[in-house]
């Protein structure tokens, strides 16, 4: 197997359920299905994405469990009561903004705050398996949608890694693409840690959104198939609009 695959070919692995449920979100966001809408039936899905009946209800029964569709008995299938616009995401699911707001549907826009070649910190040289003062690449970014911020993130690698120019433009999509893509990493999973935070005025103010914006914090450090860490990320999710969905199974 070729380890450079890219996130597409990885994501064709993926059992046809799990990819159809993905394809059933992203049809129910394109066509903006409300709170309570009913759902095409399991014969017309099948017809639609070319799959078996079975497979379509095992791919609605991965919506049920999340809380996304609700079922009627003898009626059919609905939108859970809550809006198809609120930024949902699988917290199991490695993927960058870009990825997971084109799996949904939904427009984002990125504003670069900043681009430097700065020193490692201690911390920093330790999550990227490099010396304490070594070269990194620190970009601060914020992501938002229908011109609310929703994401604010810092991004630190290697500047060992970097194969093109640093122009702030060529930083405004995802940035697992540019490593995948230009500078022939792979991207295969991640070790992150989770918790609820706030922002500083100064910064609060710096993107834009009220002091005091609850933010759920992602920590991570993230490996390439050689198990070698590439990139080390603050991701701040907007706790008023995102909302993270996890499947957990009692043996």
């Amino acid at each position: 197997m070729n380890w450079r695959e890219n996130p597409r070919q990885r994501t064709a692995r993926l059992p046809l359920a799990y990819r159809l449920r993905d394809d059933l979100l992203e049809l129910l966001a394109d066509e903006q299905y409300g709170a309570n809408a009913q759902l095409p039936s399991e014969k017309e899905l099948s017809s639609q994405f070319s799959v078996s009946r079975s497979t379509v209800r095992e791919a609605l029964k991965l919506l049920e469990e999340e809380r996304l569709v609700y079922c009627i008995h003898g009626v059919g299938r609905f939108m859970a009561p809550e809006p198809i616009s609120m930024l949902k995401g699988d917290i199991v699911r490695l993927e960058s903004v870009s990825e997971m707001a084109a799996r949904l549907g939904i427009p984002i826009e990125t504003r670069v705050l900043s681009l430097a070649k700065v020193p490692a910190t201690e911390s920093v040289a330790t999550n990227l398996g490099i010396n304490s003062g070594d070269p990194v690449i620190r970009l601060e970014r914020v992501r938002s949608t229908g011109g609310q911020p929703v994401i604010y993130s810092i991004d630190r690698f290697a500047k060992s890694l970097v194969t093109l120019e640093l122009d702030e433009d060529k930083f405004t999509g995802s940035l697992f693409r540019i490593m995948e893509e230009e500078w022939n990493l792979d991207i295969s999973y991640c070790r992150s840690t989770i918790r609820a935070v706030t922002l500083d005025r100064g910064t609060s103010s710096k993107i834009g959104v009220p002091p005091g914006t609850p933010w759920v914090l992602f920590e991570q450090v993230n490996y390439d198939r050689r198990h070698r860490p590439v990139l080390d990320s603050e991701d701040y999710h907007r706790g008023d609009q995102f909302q993270f969905s996890l499947l957990r199974r009692r043996k």
